[in-house]
């Protein structure tokens, strides 16, 4: 019955209808064929039920700090701190695109994001220095995979709210994963640099680089109002994340002097339908997860692979094998809603924290966003580049198996996510 449903709603995707619809018609062929089986009321009461939380409202405020920091000059400002920091080494620029991204990721909570707000900049000067345009499209990203990772994250609140886990704790259990992340990519661009003699810029003195940190600084006091609010018990997700949009308008506006009323307008308007585009994705698995509870597929598999292995590490090993081929087909948030209902009572079967598997689903769902066949954040920076996509993929290859590493890292050593929320959120 599983098969059939999840069958249904693969082929109804396949086929471009979109992903909260095939959804629902996937769930509603389903109940049609059950033969009175499960009531049509349940698809009403789920919808509802779905979206009834009040976290999910810091989905569209985050997404609106990350537009509103665009387009107010505050990412602007940390490209400019990352470039004084980090622009004189060899390959400077794609040090800059990582090191822009670790800072970005703390404010925005989307890969596709960051993807946007540092590609518009930086690909641009990074062809005009002599990087090829392919080059420049995979570097910019694989770094902004660390957007959903380094906290806040809008998956990470999918992924509470799912799992019915502290967005906090979660938060939190990002931080070491994504500098690890940062800390890696940079090598990488270092030695991809060296062997292919890319170019770097004149060294920033002193003094240049203490005027773009004091320009940056009140983007770089945003993570940790939202951090700080949310581990002091201050403010939930969702009122950081308004402090977040109010923030970064303030700033914006009143501070750089480069929002205007025309443009917060138009930005308000974009979040709410991208906002609204995940929401109503999360609405219509109400019914998707409903129909997976009911069946007990999560405990059926549970039983089943506790009969191939009792090894908490062959478990963990086999999770990131689906997780990785699921997100090469699908987005975050639809992984996000469809398998961890399946995930939960596997990960308590073998006594697998939730918080930590909670990142290494979300990591796991990053790696799939750079690769093809969906690889969304690879399209997106292949069309700012003017790149062909299938060359951006071949040149994203190095970036893709230092993520791979990292996954690794994470999934068999759990302190890496577990030890800064045991510290701050025991």
């Amino acid at each position: 019955m599983f098969g059939l449903l999840m069958g249904a709603f693969l082929g109804f995707a396949l086929v471009g209808v979109p992903v909260f619809f095939a959804m629902g018609l996937a769930s509603l062929v389903f109940i049609a064929l059950s033969a009175g089986a499960v009531p049509v009321s349940v698809v009403a009461s789920s919808l509802v039920q779905g979206i009834d939380s009040f976290a999910f409202l810091a989905i569209p405020f985050f997404f609106l700090a990350g537009e509103l920091m665009n387009t107010g000059g505050i990412t602007a400002r940390l490209l400019a701190l990352a470039n004084a920091l980090v622009g004189h080494i060899r390959g400077g620029m794609s040090h800059v695109a990582v090191l822009a991204s670790m800072i970005f990721s703390g404010v925005s909570g989307s890969a596709v994001a960051d993807a946007s707000a540092i590609g518009s900049s930086l690909i641009p000067a990074m062809k005009e220095q002599g990087y090829p345009p392919a080059y420049a499209a995979a570097v910019v990203a694989a770094a902004a995979t660390m957007g959903p990772i380094i906290p806040p994250s809008i998956a990470f609140v999918v992924y509470a709210l799912v799992s019915e886990v502290s967005v906090g704790k979660l938060f939190l259990a990002g931080a070491v994963p994504g500098l690890l992340m940062g800390a890696y990519l940079l090598v990488t661009c270092s030695i991809v640099a060296r062997r292919r003699g890319f170019p770097f810029s004149a060294r920033a003195s002193a003094r240049q680089r203490w005027h773009a940190l004091k320009d940056a600084l009140p983007a770089l006091a945003m993570p940790l109002i939202i951090l700080g609010g949310i581990v002091g018990g201050v403010t939930t997700s969702t009122e950081a994340g308004v402090a977040a949009a109010v923030y970064a308008l303030l700033v914006g506006k009143f501070l750089y002097r480069e929002l205007s009323w025309r443009q917060i307008a138009r930005i308000t308007q974009e979040s709410m339908v991208n906002s609204g585009i995940i929401l109503l994705t999360i609405a219509a698995s109400g019914i998707f997860s409903w129909l997976v509870a009911n069946m007990a597929i999560g405990e059926t598999l549970a039983r089943g692979m506790l009969a191939l292995t009792d090894s908490r590490w062959a478990m963990l090993a086999l999770i990131n094998v689906v997780l990785l081929l699921w997100g090469l087909a699908l987005e975050p948030a639809v992984a996000l809603v469809t398998l961890v209902p399946v995930l939960v009572p596997i990960a308590n079967a073998y006594q697998i924290d939730l918080v930590h598997l909670g990142v290494v689903v979300v990591l796991n769902l990053m790696i799939g966003q750079l690769t093809p066949p969906s690889g969304v954040i690879t399209f997106l920076t292949a069309q700012l580049a003017g790149a062909p996509l299938s060359e951006v993929f071949r040149q994203a290859l190095p970036f893709t198996i230092t993520l791979l590493l990292v996954l690794l890292l994470v999934t068999f050593v759990p302190a890496l996510s577990l030890w800064l929320p045991g510290v701050l959120m025991p």
